[in-house]
């Protein structure tokens, strides 16, 4: 009757896993998922450091298709946000990551939601504990003002540059295309602006550019289920290209820049065109402004 591609099931540890498993049998019973679907179960396991415990409840077959996964979270924004992050760490740790939860799972991407504080305010340096979450202080005291600068919005485009171009169905919450303010619940609700004479220019960009981002994942199949191979990685720039899907989904090749300044890169030899942006790239070294990245498919 509404259409509906699946389910979020919250707290799902706290649920029986009879209950659990009877769900997923009826589900699978009842509904006729279209051709090569099917209808998606996600929970919610709210830690950042027991990846066993998440995937202790994802099996296609039996149980969820995915979880949100939490640990990414942590070391994304440890990567990008904080002034100590590394790229290489993470690029090292996502490489464990990707196959941990089984073959056939799909994990839920994320970098903000409504439990935490709102990341613009991590990606700000507000807030360096990339595990806090909502307590009275941030979510009734905190009067936390909206970033004036650009570089914190510029740091959560690189993040969800990362996001939307490598395996998982991102989520995206309501708000932090734009870097919306707040602290934690109930002060990350805050209502959403309805004009953008109501944003300021570099919320303007940032959604710009999410909704480049999800617009070519949507029509890019090497983004969401390509393999990922690193072509060069340090603490500040990472370059990998996604790919393994045939002639019908060309390989993707994504450039990372986390730092305060810029930084030059080499991509592999070829003639490239712009994803984002349009216009032609050439292969061999690249430079990248501070804090941001190129999307590049083949000429």
């Amino acid at each position: 009757e509404y259409d509906l591609d699946g389910y979020r099931l919250d707290a799902i540890k706290h649920v029986p896993l009879n209950w659990l498993t009877d769900l997923r049998a009826r589900l699978d019973s009842e509904i006729t998922a279209p051709e090569g679907g099917r209808f998606y179960l996600v929970g919610e396991t709210f830690a950042y450091d027991d990846p066993g415990l998440i995937r202790s409840f994802v099996d296609p077959d039996t149980m969820l298709d995915g979880q949100f996964d939490f640990p990414l979270k942590a070391r994304l924004c440890e990567a990008v946000f904080r002034p100590d992050g590394n790229l290489g760490n993470l690029s090292s740790w996502m490489d464990g990551n990707d196959a941990f939860y089984g073959p056939s799972a799909i994990m839920t991407t994320w970098a903000g939601n409504h439990d935490i504080p709102r990341v613009i305010h991590f990606a700000s340096g507000e807030i360096g504990n990339c595990r806090e979450g909502s307590n009275p202080g941030n979510g009734w005291d905190w009067r936390v003002p909206q970033p004036s600068d650009a570089a914190p919005y510029e740091r959560l485009g690189v993040a969800f540059a990362i996001l939307f171009t490598n395996p998982g169905i991102p989520l995206l919450y309501y708000g932090d295309e734009i870097g919306l303010a707040g602290g934690g619940d109930p002060d990350n609700r805050r209502m959403m602006p309805t004009s953008d004479a109501d944003l300021n220019p570099h919320q303007i960009a940032l959604r710009g550019r999410v909704r480049a981002l999800a617009r070519l994942r949507a029509q890019n199949r090497a983004l969401p289920r390509g393999r990922r191979r690193t072509v060069s990685v340090d603490a500040d720039t990472w370059v990998y290209a996604m790919g393994g899907c045939g002639e019908s989904a060309p390989d993707v090749t994504v450039a990372i820049n986390r730092a305060d300044a810029s930084r030059t890169v080499n991509i592999p030899a070829g003639s490239y065109v712009d994803l984002l942006d349009g216009g032609d790239v050439a292969g061999g070294a690249v430079t990248l402004g501070p804090r941001d990245f190129l999307v590049l498919g083949p000429r």
